[in-house]
């Protein structure tokens, strides 16, 4: 749902002095693009849109934040109309274009007194305290003379200096009224940046704050807790409302690469994020991997990512929000699957990933009687355990209450006890990825099967103590219907 989100002014009164202030809205990246077409020249000879265009350039060149043009004309109130009932916003869901020209109203509504300029932002809904810029238009206000010019002010309105100050507007800065700034709530001799506006820009778009970043790598398994004195959200993005704990990150992928990622907590309303080094373009999840735990998978370009372990500043599906959580991140093309488990509960870093599918490529759980299904399964092991001689075992639950086990000749028996089952393969040395094929061909109907569910687990146990075995704590789940 689109929400208008703010008309912001430029007011002529006499200077008060802020350091610099976020209005709770950022782009979800650190860019948008505005279209420029205003004709005609300013008295000094200077074309508007030079000028218009010379306060884009200075905020892209001087910050994090990066203004792009598009030399057309978009109406900034198409999509508006005059709103009797909200004078300080016209009606209408604008046309998702950010345009800029001068007028005699706003879209319908009056200007108000002393109004030089307006800035009108849409912004909708969006995760870690702020809304999320959609549109933003400019209108400048026709009762005013303008003209273009540097140094002191004039009679004349300086039309460049106003435009920067919109555009801090329109990037998602508020007024600031203690420090020297452009973004100052009243127009005075500043004709350029100062030093505040940077900060200001930068703290939303120049990358994370003071938060500790720890590095990741593909293939590895992170053991950690969300604890009162944590970084916040808000301190990482430097703005906004989010006051919920984060862990952050980094992982570099020097090419393509498709990730498997997942966070899994007893204790915590998972939240996991994945942005660019900046904390642009997100990836969110919190609930994919079923109960509390969140599940990423996507394929993402080389170059640098920030991985952030986070929760809701008040849970609505699971227990808190602080409590520990396990990572674990993997390049394999199966799906990842939940955390190692083990019958004494022992401590394990091993990734299990498997999937079933009847195409080669689509992973599902639900299955016709006439589908062929292959099953697929890997164990990343702990790397404590790599190198070392190992068995491994196959655990097939029926919904109908057998039990089936892959024995060494590859076939699955029924076994009545858990500590019976046997091993279906052994290594001299565990490698760091061990591959297997599950099932084969399995076509339900050829077994007269139509209604049954199988649940399929993989583990592997070291021979040095044969009766501990590592296992998928998330089911390979094969649905016959």
């Amino acid at each position: 749902m689109r929400k208008a989100t703010g008309l912001i002014s430029l007011i002529c009164i006499p200077a008060a002095a802020l350091a610099f202030n976020l209005d709770g809205n950022r782009w979800p990246d650190a860019e948008a693009t505005f279209f420029v077409d205003i004709p005609g020249l300013a008295p000094s000879g200077i074309s508007w849109n030079d000028g218009f265009e010379d306060s884009l350039a200075q905020w892209s060149d001087e910050t994090a934040f990066s203004f792009l043009i598009n030399s057309t004309f978009v109406d900034p109130c198409e999509g508006y109309s005059a709103n009797a009932e909200n004078m300080d916003f016209p009606e209408g869901n604008g046309d998702s274009f950010n345009g800029v020209n001068f007028s005699d109203d706003v879209c319908g509504n009056e200007f108000g007194q002393s109004v030089l300029a307006l800035t009108l932002s849409i912004a909708l809904p969006g995760n870690l305290g702020f809304a999320l810029i959609d549109q933003t238009d400019i209108l400048f206000n026709n009762a005013f003379s303008w003209d273009i010019y540097s140094g002191p002010r004039r009679p004349e309105i300086d039309f460049r200096r106003v435009a920067l100050h919109e555009l801090g507007h329109a990037l998602g800065l508020g007024h600031e009224d203690n420090e020297q700034a452009m973004m100052s709530s009243s127009i005075g001799n500043l004709d350029s940046l100062q030093a505040d506006d940077i900060a200001g820009a930068d703290s939303l778009y120049g990358g994370p704050g003071d938060c500790a970043i720890a590095d990741l790598s593909p293939n590895s398994v992170i053991e950690d807790s969300l604890v009162e004195g944590d970084c916040a959200v808000l301190e990482l993005y430097g703005g906004g409302q989010d006051t919920s704990f984060v862990d952050t990150y980094r992982i570099n992928l020097e090419t393509e690469t498709r990730l498997n990622i997942m966070m899994e907590s007893s204790a915590l309303d998972s939240v996991l994020i994945v942005t660019d080094e900046k904390l642009n373009g997100v990836e969110f999840d919190d609930d994919s991997a079923g109960k509390c735990d969140a599940l990423i998978t996507a394929t993402f370009p080389a170059g640098e990512y920030l991985v952030l372990a986070n929760t809701f500043v008040e849970p609505f599906k699971c227990p808190g929000n602080t409590g520990s959580y396990k990572i674990s991140i993997s390049d394999n093309s199966l799906p990842i699957l939940s955390k190692a488990s083990s019958a004494s509960g022992a401590s394990s870093k091993s990734i299990f990933h498997g999937g079933a599918t009847a195409d080669g490529m689509l992973y599902k759980s639900s299955f016709l009687p006439s589908e062929t299904i292959d099953v697929s399964a890997s164990i990343q092991p702990d790397p404590l355990h790599v190198g070392q001689s190992a068995s491994f075992y196959t655990l097939a639950l029926l919904s109908s209450g057998q039990k089936l086990a892959k024995n060494s000749a590859g076939k699955f028996k029924q076994i009545n006890k858990l500590s019976s089952i046997p091993a279906f393969s052994q290594t001299s040395a565990l490698a760091p990825l061990e591959n297997f094929s599950i099932l084969k061909n399995l076509k339900a109907e050829a077994f007269g099967v139509s209604d049954l569910t199988i649940q399929i687990f993989l583990g592997y146990s070291l021979d040095a103590a044969p009766g501990e075995i590592y296992f998928n704590g998330k089911a390979i789940t094969l649905a016959i219907e």
